[in-house]
């Protein structure tokens, strides 16, 4: 389709171009002027205190860390555990989540390793958020060694890794602008097309259907 031609059907349907563009516009303003996102995020590795540094020794203790790992995440983003969060003042949303090599239907866990994550609007809250996290983690860790009786020098601890700080998270909303912009366009010839064709279909349709009915009945006239 030539230039001229998508110029002659959007002049056509000018009134319905005219909605749809007004609709994106307004999505696009609303998507503008939302509020920075910002987000902090964080490595949780397990391990036990006197194995740091100890390769051999980490090796051993793999599979019970992981398992430790895997239920503290399970047990963090339960909603007992979210209400504890949101009451000592952790209003941000976070994630908790255990180092996957494979996905989500076959997870599999093969170190242990969490990627910890707080989002919201308000860098003050996302900051809080972390540290409120942190802080029920190693207290629901500690609790659980101490009524399993593991002595205090053998017991999992948590360390920090790769922690990002409140960072606003930029680029975002240009690129959905840009997915908005292209879908825009894709819309507007999408209707304009589909109402061309609506109104030139009974014109088209009639006379095919009219020169069938005059085979037809030559056909029948000059017999077999």
């Amino acid at each position: 389709m030539t230039f001229c031609a998508i110029a002659g059907l959007m002049r056509r349907h000018l009134l319905a171009v005219t909605v749809v563009l007004i609709i994106a516009v307004c999505a696009g303003y609303d998507i503008r002027s939302s509020p920075t996102m910002y987000s902090e995020s964080a490595t949780v590795e397990y391990a036990v205190a006197r194995s740091l540094g100890k390769s051999d020794v980490k090796g051993q203790f793999a599979i019970p860390l992981i398992a430790t790992e895997v239920m503290m995440s399970q047990a963090l983003m339960s909603r007992p555990a979210q209400g504890q969060v949101r009451a000592a003042g952790g209003t941000a949303q976070f994630e908790f989540v255990p180092a996957n090599l494979y996905s989500l239907q076959y997870p599999n866990y093969d170190e242990p390793a969490v990627a910890f994550t707080t989002t919201s609007h308000r860098p003050a809250e996302v900051r809080r958020t972390f540290h409120v996290v942190l802080r029920l983690l190693g207290q629901r860790l500690a609790g659980l060694q101490a009524q399993a009786g593991v002595p205090a020098r053998n017991r999992i601890r948590t360390f920090l890794s790769g922690d990002t700080g409140p960072v606003a998270q930029p680029g975002s909303s240009t690129r959905v602008s840009a997915g908005l912009a292209l879908l825009t366009v894709v819309a507007v010839f999408m209707v304009a097309n589909f109402l061309d064709r609506r109104q030139r279909g009974p014109g088209v349709i009639r006379p095919v259907l009219a020169r069938r009915r005059l085979v037809g009945r030559a056909r029948a006239l000059s017999g077999p």
